[in-house]
């Protein structure tokens, strides 16, 4: 039914070793250089947004925990949504306002989402390119 191929002699095996070794090599090259490099989006440690200034934080605090906890609360739909995937970066405001933003880059530029915490309600947002560019004078 089957028939075996057995490779016999070191030459031969070595050429085989070899010129799959290069097959690889040359489709592995080829799909890298498809591959585009996706921007990356560095987050400031201060911006204007909104006619206000917002300041980045090093880390979640225990109210920043709860404000978003709360959020997730009132928006179970959003648990597990790719928009809000991995660690925010998380920025405070004037009167206890936050921000918690998620940068994705694709190889059509930036999205991100971002929610926003202001005298006791929510606003998600959402966009493509620099969430964090200062506002114009």
């Amino acid at each position: 039914m089957f028939d075996m191929v057995i490779i016999q002699g070191r030459f031969t095996k070595c050429s085989l070793l070899l010129t799959c070794g290069l097959f690889l090599a040359v489709g592995c090259a080829e799909e890298r250089s498809i591959l585009p490099d996706l921007p990356r989006i560095e987050a400031p440690e201060s911006f204007q947004a909104d006619g206000l200034n917002w300041q980045r934080e090093d880390g979640f605090s225990g109210s920043d925990t709860a404000v978003l906890s709360r959020f997730f609360q009132l928006q179970p739909g959003m648990q597990g949504s790719p928009a809000v995937a991995g660690v925010p970066v998380i920025y405070h405001g004037v009167q206890n306002r936050r921000r918690f933003y998620w940068v994705q880059g694709t190889a059509d530029g930036p999205l991100w989402s971002c929610v926003e915490f202001s005298q006791g309600r929510y606003q998600f947002l959402e966009g493509t390119g620099n969430p964090y560019q200062t506002d114009a004078p």
